[in-house]
């Protein structure tokens, strides 16, 4: 399978331990505990930045040469590509929920916890089509000087987060996703083992 493919299934495979923890902050809200709003926070804003500027904008342009060779497969990278611009409007108004809820507005334990569970509930489901209905095509079909015109489209920046630099912002997040993953890597670089 490309490298491009199984970088793909890397990095969701790190967002899914992200969305796992967002479910997780969030559950304790609806048993009556306080949460880490901040680390909540921090993986929505995550999510705003690099996945809906790099991760899914690359996916976008690769699904668009797969679509030239194969038109028949039109339906379902409409409905994708439509998905990453969904994620991206719902990303930004759950970012918008957490802060406000933090700053002391008023909502319910339940629609926050709703809201959240709606929102992983989404992007685990769009990353698993993905990976279903498009990686294994855009493996097949798609060869060098395609990756390479994937590649030369979006501009690349390293993952604040599971790159080989955790950025200051995320260095709470990143010890608890490490800790999580019971692998006893230290902060910063060298917890990028354990988190790929």
């Amino acid at each position: 399978m490309s490298g491009h493919i199984l970088k793909w299934q890397a990095e969701h495979a790190n967002y899914h331990k992200l969305l796992d923890l967002l479910q997780s902050l969030a559950e304790t809200f609806i048993h009556g505990d306080e949460p880490d709003y901040d680390l909540m926070s921090d993986i929505v804003y995550y999510m705003t930045q690099y996945p809906d500027h790099y991760h899914h904008p690359r996916e976008d342009v690769a699904f668009r040469r797969l679509l030239a060779r194969d038109p028949a497969i039109a339906a379902i990278v409409d409905e994708l590509a439509h998905e990453h611009g969904a994620i991206s409007e719902c990303s930004t108004a759950l970012a918008a929920d957490l802060a406000a809820v933090a700053n002391g507005a008023m909502m319910s334990r339940s629609t926050l916890a709703t809201d959240v569970r709606n929102y992983v509930a989404f992007l685990k489901n769009h990353m698993d089509a993905e990976e279903r209905e498009l990686f294994p095509r855009l493996a097949a079909a798609l060869d060098d000087e395609d990756w390479f015109l994937v590649d030369s489209a979006i501009h690349f920046a390293a993952d604040p987060i599971f790159g080989d630099s955790v950025q200051e912002r995320f260095r709470a997040l990143h010890r608890r996703i490490a800790g999580q993953a019971h692998c006893g890597c230290k902060i910063p670089a060298a917890t990028v083992c354990c988190l790929e």
